[in-house]
Parts: structure tokens; sequence; C-alpha cells
């Protein structure tokens, strides 16, 4: 990539510092990121102009051949066979491949469109698509150019010399661009990387900003928490709240009591769990009563307004006196105990106290609904909830977008085009990346 680099210190040169050395040829200049690619354009025009009208000499030669070509085409296309006797077949052939032959031309000069005030990327894309468009010529009209040698040998090679002069003329034309530095080769990862650069200084812009943006709603999220925190406080100083906390205190109570009590029905029944779960298997009445009370003695003496677990339980007595239920001499002594201690009275009276607490809990819990304190307070807790949950969230995308600052180096790449620029170039170019976006 050196040869711009040479072609740009020979225009120094020529300006009158010839005494200077090659460091102090180098052209310093500010260079805008945002119209970086078209700069780079703009140079290489000014270089290319120094040979333009070498290259547009050319050009009105290959225009003059496509006209050349297009009238010979034209000419094919009516002439006449020497031999008009031929077979049919070989006529029809020959229709065939002159057809095509011409089609096949006439597309390959359509394709060869040069504009009229043409430039350096112009002039070298035409080069690089033409040695495309030559290749799939020669490629398509091969047979057709052997038929056409057979019956028009004249015309044929009048037509092969128009396509090798327009060939011959872009040859010059890269040749000329090629002494002269101006392909588009040298250039094409300047561009890339100018591309490339904005691209990335655009994400990074993007990201500074969204993350401004973020840095403002999260604090007003956070003064908004400490608002909403304020308003708990607030509340909690009110009368209604005072008797929310009565209630609540009550009913922490009645909980405890229950529990008691849930706690005492429990453990009549929990040391027969053995012999209750051998003696079902032979129960044959009242089996949903007693199933109850061993899935759960409470629900059990709840659903048994009749306490017929006390004749159950007297039947189950009898069996463990019998040993029918298999129990060891232990096992059974203690049964018999705990049979023993399961009363009416007892049962009776836990069943009143639960179905009281439990209904004293209840008029409690429909007091605390009402309660107009504990409705304002679910509200703001639930707007914290959400404002707790909108924080997190930003904090993540903040965190987030912070990475993705961090994985977008923009120097390291600004430095490399900048040093690319001048190598290339022989310019020494400083890009300034101003901040494109606007809220």
């Amino acid at each position: 990539m050196g040869w711009f680099s040479k072609i740009f210190k020979q225009g120094s040169s020529e300006s009158g510092d010839e005494e200077a050395s090659d460091e102090e040829l180098v052209e310093q200049t500010n260079v805008d990121l945002a119209r970086l690619s078209d700069w780079i354009d703009a140079r290489l025009n000014r270089q290319f102009a120094k040979i333009k009208p070498k290259i547009e000499e050319q050009f009105n030669i290959l225009i003059e051949q496509k006209k050349e070509l297009f009238s010979n085409l034209e000419e094919l296309n009516i002439a006449e066979l020497h031999n008009p006797n031929i077979p049919a077949r070989e006529k029809q052939i020959m229709e065939g491949n002159r057809n095509a032959y011409i089609h096949q031309h006439k597309q390959f000069m359509n394709l060869l469109d040069v504009s009229a005030d043409i430039n350096y990327k112009e002039a070298s894309l035409f080069c690089k698509n033409f040695e495309e468009l030559l290749s799939k010529l020669a490629s398509s009209t091969a047979k057709g150019h052997y038929v056409m040698k057979e019956f028009f040998a004249d015309h044929a090679n009048r037509i092969n010399r128009n396509v090798k002069a327009i060939s011959e003329a872009v040859a010059k034309v890269q040749e000329l661009l090629r002494e002269n530095g101006a392909e588009t080769e040298g250039v094409s990862d300047l561009q890339k990387k100018a591309a490339e650069l904005k691209a990335k200084k655009k994400l990074l812009s993007e990201c500074e900003y969204e993350l401004d943006t973020a840095k403002k709603k999260l604090a007003n999220s956070e003064q908004l928490k400490k608002k909403l925190l304020g308003q708990i406080e607030q509340l909690k100083k009110t009368d209604n709240y005072a008797e929310f906390e009565a209630k609540d205190k009550e009913k922490q109570e009645l909980s405890s009591r229950l529990k008691k009590t849930d706690e005492e029905i429990n453990s009549l029944f929990s040391p027969l769990d053995r012999p209750m779960r051998k003696f079902d298997r032979m129960l044959a009445e009242d089996t949903d009563v007693f199933s109850k009370y061993l899935q759960d003695p409470v629900t059990g003496l709840l659903a048994d307004e009749q306490l017929k677990i006390l004749t159950i339980m007297e039947k189950m007595r009898k069996h463990v006196e019998d040993e029918s239920l298999g129990l060891k001499d232990k096992e059974k002594e203690k049964a018999m105990q705990r049979i023993a201690l399961i009363e009416r009275e007892k049962l009776l009276e836990a069943r009143k106290r639960h179905s009281e607490t439990k209904q004293a809990v209840r008029k409690i819990d429909e007091d605390i609904r009402g309660n107009v304190a504990l409705q304002e307070l679910d509200g703001v807790q639930y707007k914290i909830s959400h404002t707790e949950n909108q924080i997190k969230i930003l904090q993540d995308k903040m965190a987030s977008l912070e990475k993705t600052k961090e994985k977008t180096n923009i120097d390291a790449l600004k430095q490399e085009l900048q040093d690319e620029i001048k190598q290339v170039m022989g310019i020494g170019v400083n890009i300034i990346c101003k901040d494109s976006h606007t809220a």
C-alpha cells in the first residue's frame, strides 16, 4: 500500500518543499469521523484528476469501439451466406448460433456503461467488473464464434477485433491507475475501517446516552422508593394503624392459642398411630370417621359431631386387650393408657375451644381487612415492590451497557486507521470523533 504515499509525497515536493525531510513533507490535517469516507474519496479524486485526461482518452476509444461493434453485429445479422445451397439442418444451426452470438455481444456492450464524469472509484470498479464480463463473454460465445468463423469469417474477425480493442483500452486504464496509485484495492481497507469506526462510535454514543438515561431513571426510582418508605412511616403513626397493630397482636395471641389446642388434640392420638393403623384394617363400621382421625386428628374431631371416635376407641381397646392387633407388651400397655386418656369431656372442651378461637380469628381478619390504614399500606407496599423491580431492571441494564462500553474500544481502531491513512496516502490525519447522538 506504499504507492499512495509515494504519489502524495511527490505532489508535496512539487509544491516547493524539496529540501524538507520526509517527516516534514507529511501533511497534517483534522478530519471529522462523519465525513472521513468522503474525505478519502475526495483526496483520491484529487490525485485521480492528474491522470483523468488519459483515462478519458481510453474510455473514448472504448466508446468508439462499442459503436463499431454494434455496427458490425448489425451487419452480421443481415449477412447472406456465400453458399445459399447448404442443407437446411446446417442453415438452422447457423441461424441459432448467429442469433445467440449477436445477443450475447449486445448484452456485453450494455454492461459497458461509462460515466460522463468518471472518478477514481468508478474507473477502478469498471476495470474490475470488465474482467468478469470479458470472461463470461468468452465462455458464452466460444461455440458461436467457431460457427461464425465457418459461415461469416470476415464479420467474426471484425467483431473479435472490436472486443480486443475494448479489452486493450481497459488494460491501459488499469495500467494508468496502477502506476499512479489510484486503484481502489489499497483504499478499500481504509473505507471498511472508517465504516467500522463510525459504527462503533455510534454504538458507543448510544450506549452512553442509554446509560445516562438509565442513571436518571434509577435516581428517580430510588427517590420514589425513599418517598414511599416515608409514607409508610407516616401511616404507622396514625390511629388506624395503631388499631391494626392491636388487632394483629390479638390475632397472634389467638393463633398461638389455636396452635396449642391443636397440639393438645394431636398429642392425644399421635402415640396411638401404629395401633390405629393396624385397627383400621379390621374396622368394618365408621371407617370414614376413623380415617379422618388417622390423617389429621384435629380435622377428624371437628367433623365428628357425635364423637363416634369414643365408640371406635372402645372397640380398639378390646382388640388391644385380646392381643389381636399383635402389639408387644410395652406397646400394649402404652396403648391402653392412651386410650384411657381420650375422654368425652376432654374432646368436647378441646373442640369447643378450637371452634371459638377459630371464629375469633376470622372476626379479627374481617376487621383487619376493613382497616383503612392497612389498605393504604398495602397500596404503598405494592408501589415499593414495583419500584424495587424497576431498580433491579435498571441496575442490570446499566451493568450490561457498561460491559458493552468496555468492549467497544474505538481508540485502538482510530489509531490503527490514522496509521494506515498515513502509510497509504502519506497524510497525517487526526480523526475527530464527535458525539453524533442528540437526545
